[in-house]
C-alpha cells in the first residue's frame, strides 16, 4: 500500500490537504489485526506530513467503542456510514445486518467521540418507496451529518437482485424517477446544511457490462442539479403575474450553469414550453449571477 501512496502523492495538483480514504468496503468490519496493519501502513506518511488525515466508508453496525479505539492513534477526518435507508423492513429484507437504530447510535458516538459522520444512502432499494426515500432524507439530515452521497439502485449480473429482476419480483425506477427522488433527498439534505459531495455512480462514461437494469447514467448528478433547476423556475413564474401570450421570459443565469439550466439535451427549456405553452423562452447569461441561482425577467434583456 506505501508503494500505491507513494505514487498518487507524486500528482501533481493544487491541494491544501492530503487525506487517504478507505472505501468499497466495510472498513471497521475487518479484523483489528487487518485494521492495525493498513493503519500502521500510513502511519508514516501521517508523521512526515504528506497525509494529513483518513477517511473511510463502514457499516453502521461496526461503529463501537472497541472499534473506535483502534483508531486513537489517527486524525480521522469521516466516517461514512452506509445507512442505504432508514425502512427498516427493507434493511431486512435485503439481509442488511443492521438496522436504522444502528444507524442513530452510530452518528451518537462518532460525535461523543469528535468525529466527523458522513452518511451513503441508496434511491430505488426493493420496498422503498418515494414517501420512505423521502423519510430517510430527513430522519438523517436530523442527525447533522457532515456529508452525504446519494446513488441509484442498479442491477448488476450474478446478484440476488438480479434474480429478483428476472423473476418479476424488483422493479428498478426508470431514470426520470430515480432522477426526481434524488432530487428531493438532495434539496431536504442541502436545506438541513449537509453537504452532499455525490449524486450518482462514479462512472468512466463508458457502458458497465455488469448492469443489466436501473438508472444508469453516466451524469446521473448533473441530470439532478437540472432537475432542481427546472423546479425552481417552475415555482418562480407560477409566483409570477404576466399576460397570457406575452411572449418572452428571459432566464437569467451566471455562465457556468447555463448548462444545467438548460439541462440535457435542453430537456428543461422543452419541459418548461410543455409547461407554459403561452411563453417563449430564452437564457440570458450573466456573471454577476451566484451558483445555481436563476431569475426570471418577464422582457429581454
Amino acid at each position: 500500500m506505501a508503494a500505491v501512496i507513494r505514487q498518487y502523492l507524486t500528482y501533481k495538483g493544487a491541494r491544501t490537504r492530503v487525506e487517504l480514504g478507505f472505501f468499497g468496503g466495510n472498513f471497521l468490519g475487518l479484523n483489528p489485526r487487518q485494521i492495525n496493519r493498513l493503519l500502521a501502513d500510513v502511519q508514516p506518511f501521517l508523521d512526515s506530513g504528506a497525509v494529513q488525515g483518513i477517511r473511510f466508508s463502514t457499516r453502521p453496525d461496526t461503529v463501537t467503542e472497541n472499534t473506535l479505539d483502534l483508531l486513537r492513534s489517527c486524525p480521522v477526518s469521516l466516517v461514512e456510514l452506509g445507512a442505504q435507508t432508514m425502512n427498516d423492513q427493507v434493511l431486512d429484507r435485503l439481509n442488511r445486518g443492521h438496522t436504522s437504530d444502528d444507524t442513530i447510535q452510530a452518528m451518537a458516538l462518532l460525535e461523543k467521540r469528535g468525529l466527523g459522520a458522513g452518511v451513503q444512502v441508496m434511491v430505488g432499494l426493493p420496498g422503498d418507496t418515494r414517501e420512505s426515500m423521502v423519510r430517510t432524507a430527513d430522519i438523517l439530515a436530523g442527525l447533522k451529518p457532515l456529508t452525504a452521497r446519494i446513488y441509484p439502485v442498479l442491477v448488476l449480473k450474478k446478484t440476488l437482485l438480479a434474480q429478483w429482476f428476472r423473476n418479476g419480483e424488483y422493479q428498478p425506477l426508470t431514470l426520470d424517477r430515480a432522477v426526481a427522488i434524488s432530487a428531493e433527498m438532495l434539496r431536504i439534505f442541502t436545506r438541513a446544511g449537509v453537504a452532499v459531495i455525490r449524486t450518482g455512480l462514479q462512472t468512466s462514461g463508458t457502458c458497465d457490462p455488469d448492469v443489466i437494469a436501473g438508472p444508469a447514467h453516466p451524469a446521473f448528478g448533473h441530470l439532478v442539479l437540472s432537475r432542481i433547476m427546472y423546479e425552481t423556475v417552475v415555482q418562480k413564474i407560477q409566483y409570477l403575474t404576466y399576460d397570457q401570450g406575452a411572449g418572452q421570459i428571459n432566464l437569467c443565469v451566471h455562465p457556468r450553469y447555463e448548462s444545467r439550466l438548460r439541462g440535457n439535451k435542453n430537456s428543461n427549456l422543452h419541459r418548461l414550453k410543455a409547461v407554459f405553452p403561452d411563453v417563449d423562452f430564452a437564457i440570458h447569461a450573466d456573471p454577476a449571477m451566484g451558483p445555481d441561482q436563476v431569475d426570471i425577467l418577464k422582457y429581454p434583456v
